[in-house]
């Protein structure tokens, strides 16, 4: 294993130092829940729409990345998306005059996160051809929970004495990583094909992928709890269980210990398998383990739940972006690959809102058994995939690699 992630291309091991450079200063994120309504002083109903702002913010993050990676190249998106994230923490931190200004803050900081990940996921694309593509992401995915891991652990150091802390060691981390993509990535070129085709909008080049479309969109099933937690796990810390905020770090660290123990297992299990099938099973360990959280209701449950919805999580973050690479040509991957990530940010947006209206209207109980039914009901729809595509399988467009020096 470690010596097929040593044959990966150079501009790779910069493009992962950065990432986990970026994702260690992901401090903000787990305790912006508290943020707002403790040290801002807003409702937790305007939380949870500021929340949901953010990720519109993520959305179209993701549509601008994509087609800038497309149109002009990857390290220019991922220098942009680093600026662009700055701009919205720095403003974040300062006391602002009223809520609608957080959102905004918030929808620009988390607009420059969501550029960032069709950015560097092409950007494996183009380096790899397909035999180590699986490898390339499982590479990457591992270095941002090894960031995110322990960002959120140090956060709620930092948060304990200060916020504004926390907020620097965001920014500082951002630098960081913009010095080493500047440095070490000394040449992304976008595909060298163009036309009036390679020019369209995100949206019209997703329209032509109807197939993709709809495997991507299914997974919003899975994607969807994994927003929720952000979002509930440090009230249910602070408030539901009356533990310390450490805890919301302690799950952080617990889920990126088993992302970096068994990631790579899991990708040397996955190659060669249906994707759908596999989906199904991620769908299933997902649904297994929050319901050891919906019964259990106590920190235990909290801590030991996050072992097993991690695996789901490790083997739908494999298949995804390696099941949409496989099938697009280079000059769509960037905003193709986009998808994977607007799916996400799609949650971002809803979840916060009806968890919220959920959690207000009719308890916590509702809120935790909405979050089991949903990878439930994920894992029914892929097995129904894989028994169509078992008796006629998915086409594999050969896809040949794009520069990158």
């Amino acid at each position: 294993m470690l010596e097929g992630v040593r044959r990966l291309p150079r501009p790779l091991a910069f493009l992962y130092a950065g990432t986990i450079a970026t994702r260690l200063g992901t401090f903000v994120v787990p305790y912006l829940t508290i943020y707002l309504s403790v040290e801002r002083g807003l409702s937790l109903a305007a939380t949870g729409r500021i929340l949901a702002a953010g990720g519109v913010g993520l959305l179209l993050g993701n549509l601008a990345g994509g087609q800038l990676a497309d149109r002009v190249g990857r390290k220019a998106a991922l220098l942009a998306a680093l600026l662009v994230n700055v701009i919205g923490v720095g403003t974040l931190a300062v006391a602002l005059p009223w809520g609608g200004a957080y959102a905004v803050a918030l929808a620009v900081a988390l607009a420059g996160a969501g550029m960032w990940m069709p950015a560097a996921n092409a950007l494996i694309a183009d380096a790899t051809n397909e035999a180590e593509r699986g490898l390339a992401y499982t590479v990457h995915y591992v270095c941002i929970n090894i960031g995110m891991g322990l960002g959120p652990l140090l956060g709620g150091l930092l948060a304990a004495s200060s916020f504004h802390a926390v907020f620097v060691g965001d920014i500082a981390t951002s630098l960081v990583c913009a010095g080493l993509i500047a440095v070490g990535i000394s040449s992304v070129h976008p595909p060298a094909a163009r036309s009036d085709r390679d020019r369209a909008s995100t949206l019209r080049v997703w329209t032509r992928h109807p197939r993709i479309v709809a495997f991507c969109g299914v997974s919003v099933l899975l994607v969807a709890p994994l927003m929720g937690l952000e979002y509930a796990v440090p009230i249910l810390v602070a408030t539901t269980f009356d533990e310390a905020l450490v805890f919301v770090g302690v799950v952080y660290s617990i889920n990126a210990a088993c992302i970096l123990g068994l990631s790579f297992p899991i990708e040397r299990a996955l190659r060669g398998r249906n994707e759908a099938a596999m989906m199904a099973i991620a769908g299933a360990l997902w649904a297994g383990g929050l319901a050891i959280l919906a019964v259990g209701a106590s920190i235990g449950a909290l801590l030991s739940c996050t072992v097993v919805w991690t695996l789901g999580e490790i083997v739908a973050s494999i298949v995804v972006p390696t099941y949409v690479s496989r099938r697009v040509a280079a000059h769509h991957e960037g905003r193709m690959l986009a998808l994977q990530d607007a799916v996400r940010s799609g949650s971002a947006i809803v979840c916060p809102i009806a968890l919220g209206a959920i959690w207000d209207g009719v308890g916590v109980a509702a809120v935790l058994g909405v979050l089991v039914a949903l990878p439930a009901a994920g894992s029914l729809v892929y097995l129904v995939w894989w028994r169509a595509t078992a008796r006629a399988p998915d086409a594999t467009v050969p896809v040949v690699p794009a520069g990158v020096s």
